[in-house]
């Protein structure tokens, strides 16, 4: 009797420590940064914005698809898809879609025969009339001003980069993380069609 009282005090110990820890939120790991990109947890949506940047110029698929929420949905322009329609396929750009073509893309550039720094860039602005909200909670909109260039590209070269506006639809998960649950390209102001947007740039590498 004496010695199974023991085993069950002892069991039950155990059980106790380790359910200590059941119900905490766990911690989440970076995305395999490897050492060097920079990567920061994304606690607010601008940090989403800053990762994805790092992520793009580092060529990284992995960082580059932690910066989106497995609902994550690309809406190009509508001039954009009116004008290119029927050269490239903009329907239904989910998340795998998304990760397909950027592989594409850095596969691509890496071919190019420039240097690593040369090959990815990404300048991402605020937009002064549409500032970033302030304490946003669970959903939250920034708008950026943008200019990338994939080197080698057609339509994102480094003699016509891509540019236009981006408009980020945020999302929060149950951790206080932040990521891209949406993504609405748009020509920009001005356009003459000297430069194409990032999404046709994606587009003909789809």
């Amino acid at each position: 009797m004496k010695t199974d009282r023991t085993v069950l005090s002892m069991t039950l110990l155990l059980a106790a420590m380790s359910s200590c820890s059941l119900f905490e939120p766990r911690e989440p790991e970076d995305p395999d940064p490897g050492g060097e990109i920079t990567w920061q947890q994304p606690y607010a949506p601008q940090t989403v914005v800053l990762n994805l940047e790092n992520a793009m110029e580092g060529r990284s698929i992995s960082m580059t698809m932690a910066c989106c929420d497995s609902s994550y949905l690309f809406i190009a322009d509508g001039a954009d898809t009116t004008e290119f329609g029927g050269s490239f396929d903009f329907s239904g750009w989910t998340y795998d879609v998304e990760q397909n073509t950027l592989m594409n893309i850095y596969n691509f550039v890496q071919g190019s025969g420039l240097s690593e720094d040369s090959l990815v860039s990404v300048i991402m602005n605020v937009v002064p009339e549409l500032p970033d909200p302030v304490a946003p909670s669970d959903s939250a909109t920034l708008w950026r001003d943008y200019e990338i260039v994939a080197a080698g590209s057609e339509y994102a070269g480094w003699d016509s980069p891509a540019s236009g506006r981006v408009e980020f639809k945020m999302v929060e998960d149950v951790y206080g993380l932040w990521s891209i649950g949406r993504c609405n390209d748009y020509r920009p102001d001005g356009y003459t069609g000297e430069n194409y947007t990032w999404g046709v740039a994606k587009a003909s590498f789809r």
